[in-house]
């Protein structure tokens, strides 16, 4: 599904980017072709170097404005897949103990980063937790992070994911989370990034990225 691969599309923007100045590179040689031979114009072929043009110019504000740390942050988790995840530290929401990512080396760990604030986090927790319960006897760590206060978050989570592993983070470091959320990554029982997706995901789509790696 597309909707399964934007954070991965997200982290191909430097390449978009370099087709999209490309192509209006190629708009602006055609206009200058048409001009010159006006005998020869092409309607379909000027609408198309026409919409290439404003494309561009779209994404450009898009890629390098608002969403700026959410392009930076895909090609990141683009560039660390297949290494070795960073050692996260958090401290549980329930007891407030501190604990790293290493602590659950050896088992399929997905970490969630969410926040009350945000809609699509607070609907797929259920599933998460759906998640946990089915996999867990098959080493599966369900993480969620958020960098509210435990006050904010504790009682939501009690009655939405009671059985994942909830912890809370000061900041998520070199991760440029910001205000964009929900994030998910996916590492591997050795500790290392298999997968990574952006926006609110099914039960299904989790339970088919963790599954291969058990």
């Amino acid at each position: 599904m597309l909707y399964d691969n934007l954070a991965r599309i997200a982290a191909w923007t430097p390449m978009v980017l370099i087709i999209l100045i490309v192509g209006s590179a190629v708009h602006w040689l055609v206009r200058r072709k048409l001009r010159l031979a006006p005998s020869r114009r092409l309607s379909f072929v000027d609408a198309a170097s026409r919409q290439i043009f404003g494309l561009s110019i779209i994404f450009l504000v898009i890629a390098y404005l608002p969403l700026a740390p959410l392009f930076r942050s895909a090609e990141k988790l683009s560039a660390k897949e297949g290494q070795r995840f960073p050692d996260v530290e958090f401290k549980l929401v329930s007891d407030g103990s501190s604990h790293r990512l290493q602590d659950y080396h050896g088992n399929v760990v997905l970490i969630n980063f969410w926040a009350t604030w945000c809609a699509p986090c607070r609907a797929e927790l259920p599933a998460l937790n759906r998640l946990q319960q089915r996999y867990r006897d098959r080493g599966v760590v369900v993480l969620t992070l958020s960098d509210q206060r435990p006050d904010e978050i504790a009682d939501f989570l009690q009655k939405t994911a009671p059985d994942t592993f909830n912890g809370r983070v000061e900041s998520y470091g070199w991760l440029a989370v910001r205000d964009f959320r929900p994030w998910s990554v996916v590492i591997d029982r050795m500790g290392n990034l298999r997968d990574y997706v952006f926006g609110m995901q099914d039960f299904e789509s989790f339970e088919k990225k963790v599954v291969p790696l058990l």
